[in-house]
């Protein structure tokens, strides 16, 4: 009888739980409903001669969305015949794209416009399968929102002798011009010059993320040094504005100094005789190093070998090497000699970045000694071209090579001249070969000389060269050229301007009376003054430098180096003036540069009237909506009553089996009994 009692209340308890349920559901579910808004719209009405589409919504007007809203509009439509079939077509206007293209509907339906300027095409098949259009153009307004930008490194490494071209972005959903900066991310008294510039001719018109360069000059050894330590570290703060909001990312940029090789001298191939004069050999290698000096420092090591042959002789600490052979000594002596460095004294940890660990390096150079009795002169013994009186063009490769002899089993070197100028050095081989291209813009008679010597005597072959003009092309920022071996030529150049940052405005009445603003460039300023509605007692000069990156000395580009400006006597973060002072620029009214950052949406910090801590109201995206406590609780009921409903339905299943064994078993009993 127990047993019986506690089934049935099991049963009531599933029903009355799943009647609370339904209820919880519907309650939900009603919320939703009544929370539904339905937009009502006055009907366009657009006559058509014939046949007639009627487009009731969207109208040929302006719809508000917030930030982050989706574009959601009603297409409600209607025709004076019946319509056997329909479809729509949309297109943003602003930036000419058709997004959807004869897209099949049932009247009335909803579809996501496009910001800014819209037309929607609606087409109907009437009974006589004629093909019905109407359109209808309307704009989509939402208001302004912080330009905000992509990830960037925290640390962004560049190596002595490279330079920096490092890549991130900036988005602005609203598609303005951007107004960037590259500051200090800490105030100095007086700012560390430094090598680093960001694309300050950058936009972003018609583009919701673009792309900006952070980039330098090759970094030289100052640039990657500090004090003792082989690395420098630049922070710096690099800001965006669309003139109403901003945002700002912060890195550092490390300079990292490498140890550059020890540069030698060429030795060259070396005669001596073994009696008279010219048999004392006598040679100082000549090394340059960018950190331990020259071959006289005590920071360069030399050390000498010999192939195939006893050591000669040996050279000293500062790099000189003597020798007086005697008749015994005779022959053809190959020697290399090698100059090492100390290495940097306290290099980056992470110098593995720029492929090498800052330890020792070594250079050497193989050269040929010949030790004779009586030396003979090298013979050049052929050369091409045959003719040494040539005409070429411009820009034109020329090939030139020749065939080299020594009786005294010398390989002689060659020494290429253009106009009596060095440019190429062979060694090591009795065939040499050399290739020339004269620049454009290069004209009128040339020389090329092959000079070939074994060290005491020589011998030479000369081409005379008659250039024709080839006009240098220009584009965008102009063009240069320049000839080497190898080939040169015209090539083009494209500008590439970076200015410093601007001055501090200073009085323009008082720059011209000193002398610093010419009567035109003052009276320029004064109309700049005036349209910006400034007294002439608040009308300021700045002005800056700026030069072109890439070097193509032209100026089709270069950014303006003085401009109008607001003058106070002084300036500060607190004026209410957007101006220039303390070695850096504000980037809206009294906050950026030398300020404090400008509120963004990635301050953490809720302002700027945000909805929440960098989310809603001016940025691009919208807060997360926390449920209410009771709805959570709602929530929670539920899934702990679907969890008691599973448990019960386990019980029931459970119980009930139990019966039907038990039934089983009282059955078979009494079978057994019977029998």
């Amino acid at each position: 009888m127990k047993k019986g009692v506690i089934f049935i209340c099991l049963i009531l308890l599933i029903f009355v739980s799943l009647i609370n349920l339904n209820i919880l559901l519907y309650s939900n579910n009603s919320s939703a409903l009544t929370g539904a808004g339905i937009t009502a719209s006055v009907a366009l009405t657009i006559a058509m001669t014939g046949n007639t589409i009627y487009i009731d919504s969207p109208l040929n007007q302006t719809y508000n969305f917030g930030i982050g809203d989706d574009y959601t509009l009603e297409i409600n439509v209607s025709s004076d015949f019946n319509a056997s079939l329909w479809y729509y077509s949309l297109w943003d206007r602003k930036h000419n794209i058709k997004l959807n293209d004869t897209i099949a509907f049932s009247p009335n339906i909803t579809f996501n416009a496009v910001r800014w300027s819209n037309e929607l095409i609606v087409h109907a098949i009437n009974g006589s399968g004629d093909l019905i259009n109407q359109s209808v153009g309307f704009y989509v307004n939402v208001s302004n929102s912080a330009p905000y930008f992509g990830a960037i490194n925290s640390t962004i490494h560049v190596c002595e002798n490279s330079a920096l071209s490092y890549y991130f972005n900036v988005t602005d959903v609203d598609e303005q011009v951007l107004q960037l900066e590259l500051n200090p991310a800490s105030n100095y008294l007086i700012p560390p010059i430094d090598p680093f510039y960001i694309d300050t001719m950058f936009t972003s018109s018609s583009v919701k993320t673009s792309f900006i360069e952070l980039f330098s000059g090759v970094i030289s050894a100052d640039d990657a040094t500090n004090g003792i330590y082989g690395w420098k570290v630049y922070d710096k703060k690099v800001e965006v504005t669309d003139q109403e909001y901003s945002d700002t990312v912060y890195t550092n940029i490390t300079a990292i100094e490498i140890n550059d090789v020890p540069a030698m001298s060429t030795i060259g191939v070396q005669t001596v005789y073994t009696h008279g004069e010219n048999s004392l050999f006598y040679k100082q290698v000549q090394v340059s190093d960018e950190e331990d000096g020259n071959q006289n420092s005590t920071e360069i090591d030399f050390n000498i070998s010999f192939w195939g042959s006893s050591k000669l002789f040996g050279i000293t600490e500062d790099g000189v090497m003597i020798f007086n052979p005697d008749e015994n000594q005779t022959g053809v002596y190959t020697i290399t000699v090698c100059a090492n460095d100390t290495g940097i004294d306290n290099p980056y940890a992470g110098i593995g970045v720029c492929g090498q660990d800052g330890g020792v390096i070594t250079t050497c150079q193989n050269f040929s000694l010949t030790v004779t009795d009586d030396n003979r002169a090298p013979t050049i013994t052929s050369y091409a071209p045959t003719s040494l009186t040539l005409n070429a063009s411009g820009q034109e490769t020329l090939n030139f090579n020749l065939t080299k002899y020594d009786p005294d089993g010398t390989i002689p070197d060659t020494y290429w001249y253009v106009d009596g100028v060095f440019v190429e050095y062979d060694s090591g081989s009795l065939t040499d070969s050399f290739n020339y291209a004269f620049a454009c813009g290069v004209s009128g008679t040339k020389t090329i000389e092959a000079e070939v010597t074994d060290g005491l005597s020589n011998d030479s072959v000369q081409w005379t060269v008659a250039v024709s003009l080839v006009e240098c092309p220009v584009a965008g920022g102009g063009g240069s050229g320049g000839g080497g071996g190898g080939g040169g030529g015209g090539i083009f150049c494209s500008e590439k301007w970076v200015c410093s940052i601007w001055g501090t405005c200073q009085s323009a009445s008082k720059s011209l009376e000193g002398g610093l603003l010419s009567g035109e460039d003052y009276r320029e300023v004064i109309l700049e003054c005036s349209s910006a509605k400034l007294s002439e007692a608040n009308c300021g000069v700045q002005s800056r430098f700026c030069f072109d990156n890439k070097f193509c000395n032209t100026t089709y580009l270069k950014p303006l180096e003085f401009q109008s400006c607001h003058y106070t006597e002084k300036p500060s973060c607190s004026d209410g003036i957007k101006n220039c002072h303390d070695y850096s620029c504000e980037l809206l009214v009294d906050c950026g540069g030398p300020c404090s950052s400008c509120p963004s949406c990635s301050d953490k910090i809720q302002n700027q009237n945000e909805e929440g801590v960098d989310c809603g109201g001016p940025c691009p995206w919208k807060c997360e909506i926390e449920q209410p406590l009771l709805k959570r609780m709602q929530s929670l009921y539920v899934y702990l009553l679907l969890l008691l409903l599973i448990i019960l339905i386990i019980l029931v299943i459970i119980r009930i089996r139990r019966i039907f064994a038990y039934k089983r078993r009282l059955k078979d009993s009494k079978n057994n009994t019977f029998k």
